[in-house]
Formats: structure tokens, C-alpha cells, sequence
């Protein structure tokens, strides 16, 4: 048994670790080569092709009815909460938004009740607590740490909770729409392998990201974003590297373990943003400082508190 655990929990941290990885990435190339987030996931999409075809012809392709099919589907539906995060990646510091990104374990916790009858303590039902108030207090933002550049990519803050980052809006919608796909992914792998789901949720998502091609605005971003220079080419398939060794060791790692604790090992990606940032700052002082992360008194203060009730949110769920 302990075995059996420590086989899900390394997977998932390493997952992490990856995800991690990718997230800093994406800031940098969102900050510096596009301001259009969906030319983005075109970009990326392409890229990931880079990827997909060698597993396909590693693994093959295996068609199994009707589970291929919601597979699928999934991959179709995962790319929504992708717009939604990168929209707030573009707001927000990355280490405020991978913090804000995992809260969505608290819906897993919820949704994996019902469907997969999971029995949990109430020292679970805390963590998942810990994990809301440690986001929203990460999220609470003062007006004038509200940017101009913020503003003009999300104006309607008068819409959100007042006191908290604009990004906190994209973010209520990723979190119900990401716990629906790890649930959905959860349940999947009762019926089919890892590398087929892999494989048919990223056809899905082609099907959904390459039409946006058809867009004109889309199309000449997606074009002029190649066109500058191998750099941002380079950092891409980095980035889509990371992004994909994350998902792998993650769909594996769901494969074997619960929903809610592999989903509440993620949790611990802010701290691990973090940490890249300061490694970043001492290898390469001027790309860390394009991740615009604050870093005065009061605002490491506050993510060190909200870290802290991550970190016990993710323990008391774990």
C-alpha cells in the first residue's frame, strides 16, 4: 500500500513541478510576443503536434466505443478553461494566478462524492476550506496595485467582488469547468489506457483550437508570433515540453490515485512558481523581471500567508 501511494503522489508532484514550469513560460511569452491569448493557444496547438504524433505512433491509435468518442469530446470542452486561464495569466502575477488556478480541488471534492462515492474526513472538508480562503485572500488586491495594462485587457472590474484581483472572474469559471474535466478524465480511465486518452483529448482540442485559424485578427497574431525569431519559437516548444511531460505524469497519476488528493497535490505549484522566480532573478535578472511579480514588503507578506494556508489545505486534503 505504501508503495501504491508513494507511485501516485510522486507522479503527481512531478506533474506539478512541470505544470510549474510551463505556467512561468507562458507569462513570459504572453508578456513579450502576443497580447491575443486564443492566437496563443493556436500557437501552442500547433506546437503540440510536435508531441502528439510520436505518441500516436509509440502507443497507436485505439479506437474503443463510446469511450474514444467522450475522450474526445473532453479534449474539446479542456480548451475553454485554458482561454480562461490565460486570460488571467495576462492580469495577474504568476504566482497569484497558479494560486488562484488551484482551487478547483475543493469542486473535485465535491463532484468525486457524488459521482465516485468517495468518503472523506472532515479534516478533508477543512483543507478544502483552507484551500478557498488561502486563493481569496491571494486574489484580495488594493486599487492601485490594479494596472492600467490590467484594466485594458479585462476593463469590467466593476463587476467583480470588490477588494479582489480582476482575475479572480476568468478564474470562478475555470474552476468549475477544469473539476468537470479531471472528473470526467477520472472516470474515463476506468475504461481506456492512459496514452489513448492522451491522444484522443488532444485531437479534441485540435478540432476546437485550429478553426480559430479562420479568424483574421487570430491568423496574422498566430503568423507573426513565428515570424520572431527562433527565441520565442524555442521558449514555445519548451513550454509545450513542459506542458506535456506535466499532463502525462498527471493523467497516470489519476489513473491510480484519487481524484481529490492528485488534484490537491497541484496545489502546491505556487510555491513552486515561486521558487523558479527566485532561481530565475539569480540566473536571468531581466527575464524575471519581465514576470512583473511584486516583490516589496507587504506583497510578500501576503503570499506567504496565503502559501501557508495552501500548504495546510493541501495537507488536511492529502
Amino acid at each position: 500500500m505504501g508503495k501504491f501511494k508513494m507511485d501516485w503522489l510522486m507522479l503527481a508532484f512531478l506533474g506539478t513541478v512541470f505544470f510549474s514550469i510551463a505556467g512561468v513560460l507562458d507569462k513570459l511569452l504572453l508578456k513579450n510576443y502576443t497580447y491575443d491569448s486564443k492566437a496563443y493557444i493556436v500557437c501552442q496547438a500547433f506546437v503540440q503536434l510536435i508531441f502528439i504524433i510520436p505518441v500516436m505512433l509509440f502507443a497507436g491509435v485505439k479506437f474503443t466505443y463510446p469511450e474514444s468518442l467522450i475522450a474526445l469530446l473532453l479534449g474539446c470542452l479542456q480548451i475553454f478553461p485554458t482561454f480562461f486561464y490565460m486570460k488571467a495569466l495576462q492580469i495577474e502575477e504568476a504566482s497569484k494566478v497558479s494560486a488562484m488556478e488551484y482551487a478547483y480541488p475543493v469542486f473535485v471534492l465535491i463532484g468525486s462524492i457524488f459521482l465516485f462515492g468517495e468518503i472523506l474526513s472532515l479534516k478533508c472538508y477543512a483543507g478544502g476550506l483552507f484551500l478557498i480562503i488561502g486563493t481569496l485572500f491571494l486574489s484580495y488586491k488594493r486599487d492601485r496595485g490594479i494596472s492600467r495594462a490590467s484594466i485594458g485587457i479585462y476593463p469590467k472590474i466593476k463587476g467583480s467582488i470588490k477588494g479582489l484581483s480582476p482575475s479572480i472572474r476568468p478564474f470562478m469559471s475555470f474552476w468549475i469547468l477544469t473539476a468537470a474535466y479531471y472528473l470526467s478524465l477520472k472516470y474515463l480511465l476506468y475504461s481506456i489506457d492512459e496514452w489513448s486518452l492522451y491522444i484522443w483529448s488532444s485531437l479534441g482540442t485540435m478540432i476546437v483550437v485550429i478553426p480559430l485559424m479562420a479568424v483574421r485578427s487570430i491568423r496574422e497574431e498566430v503568423i507573426g508570433f513565428f515570424g520572431k525569431g527562433s527565441f520565442a519559437i524555442g521558449a514555445l516548444i519548451s513550454e509545450e515540453a513542459f506542458q506535456f511531460l506535466g499532463l502525462i505524469f498527471s493523467i497516470f497519476a489519476y489513473a491510480i490515485g484519487s481524484v481529490t488528493l492528485v488534484s490537491s497535490v497541484g496545489a502546491l505549484q505556487p510555491i513552486l512558481t515561486v521558487m523558479l522566480i527566485i532561481i530565475l532573478g539569480a540566473l536571468a535578472p531581466k527575464l524575471a523581471k519581465e514576470l512583473n511579480e511584486r516583490t516589496d514588503r507587504s506583497s510578500l507578506i501576503q503570499k506567504g500567508a496565503a502559501f501557508m494556508m495552501v500548504i495546510v489545505g493541501v495537507y488536511f486534503v492529502s
